[in-house]
């Protein structure tokens, strides 16, 4: 996690704040969680998913907000070093949904069965 005043996260509370708004409030606007504006705000880039959508994220939050998205998005990318935070692939997609994958492929094959097995039986009349 990044120390306090690094990374957008205090500009985008403290912006939060002046307009009295509720945590859950602006996750509602921005359509997140509000465990992912409270990380935002925290800088805590552990809790997030990859760089590419932390960024829309920070990107969504300073506009809302009236910030200058550019700004805090170079802060953001300071605060992480420039590193590229987490991995997102359609290969990973994928090999989630293995059992997906299998069940189609089972059903599949036991309505090719039934199908054949139909055509057999009214075939033999």
């Amino acid at each position: 996690m990044a120390e306090a005043g690094e990374g957008p996260g205090a500009a985008l509370q403290a912006a939060r704040e002046a307009q009295q708004l509720s945590v859950p409030q602006v996750a509602d606007q921005l359509k997140l969680s509000s465990a992912v504006v409270a990380a935002l705000e925290a800088n805590d880039w552990d809790r997030l998913p990859a760089q590419v959508f932390v960024r829309g994220y920070v990107r969504a939050y300073a506009r809302l907000m009236g910030l200058d998205d550019e700004e805090l998005l170079d802060s953001e990318r300071g605060a992480t070093g420039g590193e590229v935070r987490g991995e997102f692939s359609v290969i990973h997609t994928l090999e989630g949904r293995r059992g997906l994958v299998w069940w189609i492929t089972g059903a599949v094959a036991a309505l090719a069965a039934a199908i054949a097995g139909a055509l057999a039986m009214f075939s033999d009349r």
